[in-house]
């Protein structure tokens, strides 16, 4: 008797155990789908980005001066279709996934929808393509990253083989993904949902973990010199000269950025202003008129998200110019003006290098390219206010872990500076205003 019960009593703990794995895959299979979803059609996107940048690049070089035409007739078009189609879909994407993230606790769908939806990603696609087919200044990141919380989204809606309990930690998990597939960067992107998207339960840990690293890490090679627990790497020994550099670089940057954000900020609050859509469209040919002008007669590195530049000061010998600077900063502002789709990642990004690789020529500092990624990473900290997130992008995305330190040391600075001075993040104050705008929509009706 002893024994048939402990072999009954198997056979159920068994049967028991096979239930809670199948429940457990259940529970994770749809974070599989949409999480391999959304990598294709992300990386589908990012082609699709790359091939309408060289199609930019070919129509400037075989139209002349008749380009100057080309950016109106596209900002346009792309201010359009978001227009009439799809007015969330303006933009970066990213506020518009944390604010879709606020309202999901509301359990209002039908306000989550008008930011993350079907029609968001195919107007998210077809306008962002418009604006840098017409060589528009802007990023896929952002889009990529509304696109990839707008097919979560629709799991949320559509999936009925188990139940998808924590809406938000889904939603979130798409933010991931797509940061994860846009810049090949899955530490990156998990960062960046802890740090930013859900930052209420982090904001003094992060900043805390991060200056206590820095420090610790600078005045252990100051004593130590470089060194590893297992061995000994050929780096560049660390000194106080060189924080000198990478601080001064930082805070350049990050100023830059700074005034950047600041006009963007401007520039939304002008427009929401706005109460025809006449003003809207004139905005966004003339704006396009402006851009057009300015890469023909002045210089066409305003052109395209700006990885290209970013490319060839990180493998080459040559330094930015200060027109690289300012087209990259007045290419991106004009072409957000517009009103369309497109990120803004990249191209400050590209206006942190080009402003780190400028100083660092002018100064005579010889740092090279790592000169670039400091630039690049006080840039994004200062833009974001996410600075673990910065420093662990551009170190996933260029695998260049000798640099570690001043990165970190970028970051801090960019977000300190950042946080003096703007008190929020541009996405922070984007995202508010949606809410805003949402709010008092509600209210009306």
């Amino acid at each position: 008797m002893s024994f048939r019960r402990s072999t009954q009593e198997l056979y159920k703990d068994g049967t028991e155990k096979l239930e809670e794995i199948k429940n457990q895959l259940f529970k994770l299979l749809p974070f599989w789908l949409a999480g391999s979803l959304t990598a294709l059609i992300a990386t589908q996107y990012a082609q699709l980005f790359s091939l309408m940048e060289s199609y930019s690049l070919h129509i400037f070089e075989k139209s002349g001066s008749w380009f100057v035409f080309v950016p109106p007739v596209f900002f346009l078009i792309s201010w359009a279709l978001v227009h009439k189609f799809a007015p969330r879909a303006n933009g970066s994407g990213i506020p518009q996934l944390m604010a879709s993230i606020e309202l999901l606790n509301t359990k209002n769908d039908r306000l989550v929808e008008s930011l993350l939806s079907l029609r968001i990603i195919v107007i998210k696609f077809l306008s962002s393509l418009t604006g840098v087919l017409g060589g528009g200044a802007i990023g896929r990141e952002g889009p990529t990253l509304q696109i990839s919380g707008s097919i979560f989204a629709l799991f949320v809606k559509y999936w009925r083989f188990s139940d998808i309990q924590n809406r938000s930690a889904f939603i979130m998990a798409g933010a991931a993904s797509g940061l994860a597939s846009a810049f090949n960067t899955p530490l990156g992107g998990i960062v960046y949902v802890v740090e930013e998207l859900a930052k209420s339960h982090l904001n003094t840990f992060r900043t805390g973990v991060l200056h206590s690293v820095i420090f610790a890490g600078i005045i252990s090679q100051m004593i130590m010199g470089a060194y590893l627990y297992l061995g000994f790497p050929k780096v560049a020994e660390f000194n106080s000269f060189f924080a000198f550099q990478y601080i001064l670089i930082a805070i350049v940057s990050s100023v830059l950025v700074i005034v950047f954000s600041y006009l963007l900020k401007l520039l939304i609050k002008r427009k929401n202003e706005l109460k025809t859509a006449r003003s809207h469209y004139v905005i966004a040919i003339f704006s396009g008129l402006f851009f057009g002008v300015y890469a023909v007669f002045v210089s066409k590195t305003a052109l395209g998200p700006g990885k290209e530049l970013l490319n060839h000061l990180l493998f080459s010998n040559e330094s930015a110019s200060i027109i690289d600077v300012i087209s990259r900063f007045l290419g991106s502002l004009l072409t957000y003006a517009n009103g369309g789709a497109g990120g803004i990642f990249a191209p400050t990004l590209s206006l942190g290098g080009a402003t780190g690789s400028y100083l660092d020529s002018l100064m005579s500092f010889k740092l090279g390219p790592l000169a670039v990624l400091v630039g690049m990473t006080a840039g994004l900290s200062a833009l974001t206010q996410s600075p673990l997130t910065s420093f662990i992008l551009i170190l996933e995305m260029t695998d260049r872990h000798k640099a570690i330190f001043p990165l970190m040391l970028a970051a801090i600075v960019g977000h300190g500076l950042s946080k003096f001075i703007l008190k929020h993040s541009f996405y922070e104050y984007v995202c508010e205003t949606i809410l805003q705008k949402i709010c008092e929509k509600k209210n009306e009706s």
